[in-house]
């Protein structure tokens, strides 16, 4: 793998899931770590779309 190939955007996203792993202990970097680390990211895309998720559901 690449990871220069990656945006940067990726890139931190991948650098802040194996940080994740580390504090927690983990000897691998697994799904759970990435979708933490790209739901953290400050004025990322899964913030925003979770943010907008949790303003439809008042409409369900």
């Amino acid at each position: 793998m690449n990871i220069d190939k990656f945006t940067e955007k990726a890139q931190a996203a991948v650098s802040a899931a194996q940080d994740i792993a580390v504090r927690m202990g983990h000897q691998q970097v697994d799904g759970e770590h990435i979708h933490l680390a790209l739901a953290a990211q400050e004025d990322g895309l899964i913030p925003k779309l979770l943010g907008y998720m949790g303003r439809m559901s008042s409409y369900i």
